[in-house]
């Protein structure tokens, strides 16, 4: 049978090895009963242990790395979803009577994304970071097209069809649904925000750079 660890159990067998050979030269060593045998066993003990504690530090940092290019690998991912203009929009553009279809589409890229997504990140807090996010997202977009739909010329409106008009009441409620959204838009560019810095800051070190959004 394989051993499932054999680089821990390679350590193991070392320092027992190690130890026999201390047992055998006795402590503290009396030169007047010199054992040369017993002695080339303990350096040579020595010497194997030393040999394997350097051997793990390369695997370890290997392994270091390799987790923390997978979370670069998918929040680059994730910058190709919510790219510069997705970015943009949130951030600066203000919800008005009529919107681009595709205002939003990077929005619902990350639903679907996520709906899909069964590797989370190795990292608690950008798993966490990027949760929240995913969930507000997911609430805005329910939240807009809740309020707004295709006229089927390429945009999307709250206005009815074939109506130019609606009452005074209606207006202001639509108003004040309007509002929150832009107060929704604006945090979730907030929270993406954070997002990035979040990972930039916990993958630092990795073999592999976050992308950046080209200015």
């Amino acid at each position: 049978m394989i051993p499932e660890h054999p680089n821990k159990n390679a350590r193991i067998g070392a320092i027992l090895t190690l130890m026999g050979s201390l047992v055998w030269v006795q402590w503290p060593i009396d030169f007047e009963k010199f054992n040369a045998a017993a002695l080339l066993l303990l350096i040579g003990s020595f010497v194997a242990w030393v040999s394997v504690e350097l051997s793990e530090k390369p695997a370890d940092e290997k392994s270091n790395d390799n987790i923390l290019v997978d979370d670069v690998n998918k929040m680059n991912s994730l910058l190709k979803i919510i790219d510069k203009k997705q970015f943009y929009i949130l951030k600066n553009k203000a919800i008005q009577t009529y919107m681009h279809e595709n205002d939003y589409l990077g929005l619902l890229e990350l639903i679907y994304f996520r709906e899909n997504d069964i590797f989370p990140f190795h990292n608690d807090e950008i798993q966490k970071a990027y949760i929240a996010f995913a969930e507000a997202v997911t609430n805005f977009h329910h939240e807009f097209y809740t309020l707004y739909t295709s006229d089927g010329r390429g945009h999307s409106t709250w206005k009815p069809t074939g109506e130019h008009w609606v009452d005074d009441d209606v207006y202001k409620k639509i108003m004040s649904k309007i509002a929150l959204l832009n107060n929704q838009a604006s945090s979730l560019a907030d929270m993406w925000e954070s997002l990035i810095a979040l990972s930039r800051r916990e993958l630092k070190g990795a073999s592999k750079a976050l992308d950046r959004y080209e200015a």
